[in-house]
């Protein structure tokens, strides 16, 4: 079996154990059955929150968002994720299509951004169109100890987040140059 589909198995055992405990509490607290009636959409908000792989730059910048999955995750309209894009408090990205995608790794378990990433990410676009800035965040940078400025960052402190914001200013500024 290819790792991808020993993924996927994976993920269907997570999430039939993950559902025999959700459902034995509901059923323990007497939850009407009707909650869980519509099925499909239940299914389909599950989806929404996988990443797509659809696009050459998951191997890169990856595993991404798309815009249905993202609304659906964050339950917010397009309207509001093209502002958060337009305002860099949300990383986008958009691919050749026209679609828009939004890189995984910027999000904590809370479906938030993560705000120290996004201070990177800005600096970045202050001179890098957005796929420049994804591909700096997630290529190893020498700067950084090797390591990408999204693991860089999220594993360490405020050192690391110093560390990476100079490395960030020293590119940006290189090519605005």
């Amino acid at each position: 079996m290819s790792d991808l589909m020993d993924r996927k198995q994976a993920l269907l055992d997570e999430l039939g154990s993950l559902l025999d405990v959700r459902f034995a509490v509901a059923e323990d607290s007497g939850v009407d059955p009707a909650v869980y009636a519509d099925t499909s959409r239940i299914a389909r908000a599950m989806m929404a929150a996988l990443p797509s792989a659809t696009s050459v730059h998951d191997q890169t910048v990856g595993p991404f968002y798309d815009t249905a999955g993202l609304t659906t995750w964050l339950d917010v309209s397009k309207q509001a994720l093209a502002k958060r894009v337009k305002n860099n408090t949300l990383i986008g990205c958009q691919l050749e299509s026209g679609t828009w995608v939004y890189p995984t790794w910027q999000f904590t378990d809370d479906a938030v951004v993560d705000r120290r990433l996004l201070r990177v990410w800005q600096v970045l676009r202050e001179h890098a169109n957005a796929w420049t800035a994804a591909l700096w965040m997630c290529s190893p940078n020498a700067a950084l100890d090797d390591e990408t400025a999204v693991a860089y960052v999220r594993g360490g402190g405020d050192d690391e987040l110093t560390a990476a914001l100079n490395a960030a200013r020293v590119d940006a500024e290189r090519w605005a140059a």
